[in-house]
């Protein structure tokens, strides 16, 4: 091991604070081989380079890093100021959920938001109510340490994360605190001690992340950032969180929704439709067959000419709101993609359908291939529809549970729109040279966010469909990305983790060679391609003769039978009503504190992942896990409003019951749908 010495000290006084450094350092590993193996294997001989701590003319302990000292002989008591000031002011993430006027709520989930959210008392001040405990406090940067061992000492730290890029730094903060201590207080606090070492910007996310799956979303609704110095690096890691935090509380889902879901899957299988198989169980003659996904972005207006001229020839994909605008311009896709549950789908399809009405392109006419909770009246307006089994889904888990062979695939990434479920599934059929149009998730002005033949531009839709009324409004400038084709172009939530959906999957089949040809957001992994520059090639098989082919062999609908159907509802949710209960227990008594309410959400969280790690309960956990998410994040995100103790008390009790009263409501509903 390598130290940075001065020797000009009194050479007592030197031995004994190097025996202390190095007994420290033992004690350390021993700690890390305990608690924290993978962190041990990376230090147990570990030999600094570039920075190490040493001790200087005075005496003090020091940090050298870059060819100088870093704490000027002033390491505890720069951390004993910074941890002071961090207190007075700290940096944190604050959830902010948007709240849906009562007279456009759809679901109860929706209006018992509401009624909790209107309980509230605005904390106009916004001044942070002085919490004595920290529940999570993610820090980016070791230094030496002292700054964790006073925050320790100030605060309460339920989960702690630390964050260092430098693995010589964190040698050398091993060496100068204790960090047994540390992580027994936030076990005895009921939470974890979390290191995340030499990585980069993502993976600071990535481990907030992963505290959140482990013991509880509701965690995001307020979590301390602490970045212990400056540097390129942990800049850099403040700036992603700031930019894409978002991600964190994206996509819960809700069990009214679930249900949804599942009443269609149970519908769309009773129904017969066939269900896609994995590669493994069927062959794709031509593979690098080029095939063409089509989504509905501003750019979609600048390839249709394209589209027109060469349909008769290549493989057409559609997705979702983009078939309205291809039949408006006489192009019939080969292939429909849907993914979206709910019913209110169906009227837009009527509309298109109309608009047909005096068009040989006729939707009976048109191949429908969509994920197992589409409505199955919106697929009925289709030809002979496939389904394509969603993961992360209580209808896709119910599917998995009639499947002991493993047979469906159950690709990732297929949400959250239409061009996700569209690659999900062209990946899934073993397809190898994919072309994107339209595929902008993005815009270069927002009052073009969408192909101008889409509905989105009709006055009548605007007026009669609330959630979209003043749609130019939701596609802000708040996001920008870097264009496929220019600088930048702007973005939303939605559309940006589509994005990074795409990039995901693209990122998982090495073997796929993807062309960007949008004018809009880059995506990683597939190649920015003019369109211009598209050479068609030629094929021996018509496109009709090889997809009717494909099609027949990829899918089939042995493993559901209306006896294997039905029995496997029945036994999947005989215990629900039990498990719901014993999760609404949790929360029948009094609570008096925030504290002691996200240690009651705690133990919702463990029983829930319980649930999901037993063998043929994963339906349940995923048709009540979003329900739950959701409640507990909202909830704590409004107990934080509260400066008062006694009307945060109230505002608490006050919401559980609404909690509860939700939840006996919804199971009502799900009787309704094993019933109907």
């Amino acid at each position: 091991m390598k130290y940075v010495w001065r020797d000009n000290l009194d050479t007592t006084d030197l031995t004994i604070k190097k025996m202390l450094l190095n007994a420290t350092l033992k004690a350390n590993l021993d700690t890390l081989q305990y608690f924290m193996p993978s962190i041990f294997d990376i230090f147990k001989n570990y030999t600094p380079t570039d920075s190490g701590v040493f001790i200087d003319d005075d005496g003090k302990i020091d940090l050298f890093n870059n060819g100088q000292s870093v704490y000027k002989g002033q390491a505890e008591e720069f951390s004993g100021n910074q941890v002071a000031e961090f207190i007075r002011n700290p940096l944190y993430y604050n959830l902010e959920l948007s709240k849906i006027d009562d007279a456009n709520c759809i679901y109860d989930h929706q209006r018992a938001l509401n009624k909790i959210s209107n309980r509230q008392v605005k904390n106009d001040n916004k001044t942070p109510f002085n919490e004595e405990r920290y529940d999570f406090v993610c820090m980016v940067g070791s230094g030496l340490g002292y700054q964790i061992t006073e925050l320790f000492q100030n605060k309460k730290v339920q989960h702690f994360l630390l964050c260092e890029h430098s693995t010589d730094v964190f040698f050398a903060m091993l060496h100068c605190i204790e960090l047994r201590p540390l992580i027994e207080r936030c076990i005895a606090n009921g939470g974890s001690f979390n290191v995340k070492i030499g990585n980069n910007d993502i993976d600071v996310i990535n481990g907030i992340n992963d505290i959140l799956i482990k013991h509880g979303r509701f965690y995001l609704a307020r979590f301390y950032f602490y970045q212990h110095y400056n540097s390129e690096t942990n800049d850099a890691s403040l700036r992603l969180l700031k930019t894409i935090g978002y991600r964190l509380a994206f996509g819960f889902g809700f069990m009214e929704d679930e249900i949804i879901g599942f009443r269609h899957t149970l519908a769309n299988l009773k129904l017969g439709y066939k269900v896609c198989k994995k590669q493994t169980e069927f062959v794709n003659q031509d593979p690098k067959r080029q095939i063409f996904i089509v989504a509905n972005g501003p750019s979609l207006d600048f390839s249709l000419e394209f589209l027109k001229q060469n349909q008769n020839d290549i493989i057409i994909v559609s997705c979702g709101t983009t078939l309205r605008a291809l039949l408006k311009n006489n192009i019939k896709p080969d292939i429909h993609i849907e993914m979206e549950r709910p019913v209110e789908m169906l009227p837009i399809m009527e509309e298109v359908e109309k608009q047909q009405e005096d068009s040989h392109l006729k939707l009976k006419d048109i191949q429908i291939i969509a994920l197992n909770t589409v409505y199955s009246e919106l697929l009925k307006k289709f030809k002979s529809p496939l389904l394509l089994k969603k993961v992360n889904d209580a209808g896709g888990k119910y599917i998995e549970q009639l499947d002991p062979l493993n047979v469906y695939v159950a690709p990732e990434h297929t949400n959250p729109t239409c061009p996700n479920a569209a690659m999900a599934l062209i990946t899934s059929l073993g397809f190898k040279e994919i072309y994107l149009l339209g595929t902008d998730f993005g815009y270069i002005s927002n009052q073009h966010h969408h192909s101008k033949d889409s509905f989105y531009y009709d006055d009548d839709y605007r007026t009669s469909t609330p959630d979209q009324a003043g749609i130019d409004s939701i596609m802000t400038e708040d996001i920008s990305r870097k264009g496929n084709f220019r600088d930048f172009v702007f973005s939303t939530e939605v559309f940006d983790s589509s994005r990074v959906g795409i990039e995901m999957l693209l990122a998982k089949n090495t073997d796929v060679n993807a062309y960007n040809c949008a004018d809009g957001a880059l995506i990683a992994n597939a190649k920015p391609f003019k369109i211009e520059d598209i050479k068609l090639s030629s094929n021996s098989i018509s496109k009709n003769e090889f997809l009717t082919d494909l099609l027949n062999t990829a899918f089939d609908n042995k493993a559901f039978t209306a006896k294997k159907l039905s029995k496997m509802a029945d036994k999947t949710f005989k215990v629900l009503k039990v498990t719901l209960e014993q999760l609404m227990l949790i929360i029948t008594t009094e609570v008096n504190s925030r504290e002691e309410l996200a240690d009651l959400f705690a133990r919702q969280h463990h029983l829930l992942v319980q649930l999901e790690a037993r063998e043929g309960y994963q339906v349940n956990y995923w048709l009540i896990q979003g329900t739950f998410k959701y409640f507990q994040t909202y909830i704590m995100s409004h107990c934080f409003l509260y400066t008062d103790p006694v009307e945060r008390k109230e505002f608490i009790n006050y919401s559980l019951e609404i909690f509860r009263e939700h939840v006996n409501f919804l199971f009502g509903e799900l009787l309704k749908s094993i019933n109907t």
